[in-house]
């Protein structure tokens, strides 16, 4: 099992953006072969920073992923929207609760609203 979890800085002007492109395409990346967990994180004390959380049977099944045609239109438009460099590391589940019995309700197309940035 692979737990991948990718950091991403904002530019404060492009949040909202992204909020809404993420919401649009988490159902397709949640259902991606391989995909067991996937979260959107927003780091406290920095209303533009955040990170994915993503857990995958195998190594196999994240570059499975990463090489699809839905990756190669998602990442470039994300990447657009940064100020900085994401910082992206994949870690081998070792222990613990990688994928936790707790499932998330998907956001569908909800709304993710951004935090004032100041």
């Amino acid at each position: 099992m692979v737990v991948r979890l990718v950091r991403l800085k904002f530019a404060p002007e492009h949040v909202a953006e992204f909020l809404a492109f993420y919401a649009e395409c988490e159902p397709t990346i949640r259902h991606q072969e391989g995909c067991l967990a996937l979260s959107l994180l927003r780091e406290t004390g920095d209303p533009t920073a955040f990170a994915t959380w993503s857990t995958w049977e195998s190594g196999r099944d994240l570059q499975r992923y990463r090489r699809s045609e839905f990756f190669r239109g998602f990442w470039p438009r994300v990447k657009s929207l940064l100020r900085e460099p994401a910082d992206a590391v994949s870690y081998d589940a070792l222990t613990g609760d990688a994928i936790p019995d707790f499932h998330p309700q998907p956001t569908h197309g909800a709304q993710l609203t951004p935090l004032e940035v100041e």
